[in-house]
């Protein structure tokens, strides 16, 4: 039987030390491999396969960082950078196409535009309906004040 894997979708570096530690830490538990994948919204003025490396820059940087705070924990991780127009749309394919078991993915609050951007936000709300797998979502906790 293979090994069960765990991925985990990176949007930015805002809560990217606690996204991996909650990732690794369930990983570890389940005895699965861990992916951490980034996509890479393109406008669609943009061609997906346009050979501006600048587009990709923050991506890589971001996989570096998830990459580097898995390793404090002692933990190894494969990473994956993906273009596509839709994030939302690519992380379901992904975690469909490497048959993955569990998906662990940030939210943020920043300016949501309904009610249910509000409470869950467009690409997590997306990735909970349609994941092929469960779906863990973690919500930062408020700010102190």
């Amino acid at each position: 039987m293979a090994k069960p894997k765990v991925m985990m979708a990176l949007r930015d570096a805002v809560s990217i030390e606690s996204l991996v530690r909650l990732a690794c830490q369930l990983s570890h538990g389940m005895q699965a491999d861990l992916i951490a994948l980034h996509v890479v919204e393109v406008p669609l003025v943009t061609p997906l396969d346009a050979p501006e490396e600048a587009i990709d820059r923050s991506g890589r940087e971001l996989l570096a960082q998830a990459k580097r705070a898995a390793e404090k924990l002692s933990v190894s991780i494969s990473t994956e950078l993906m273009r596509a127009r839709d994030a939302g749309e690519a992380i379901v394919g992904v975690a469909k196409d490497r048959g993955v078991e569990l998906l662990v993915i940030g939210h943020h609050k920043p300016h949501a535009h309904t009610l249910g951007e509000a409470l869950l936000g467009g690409i997590a709300r997306y990735v909970a309906h349609h994941a092929p797998c469960r779906v863990i979502v973690q919500i930062p906790a408020p700010d102190q004040p």
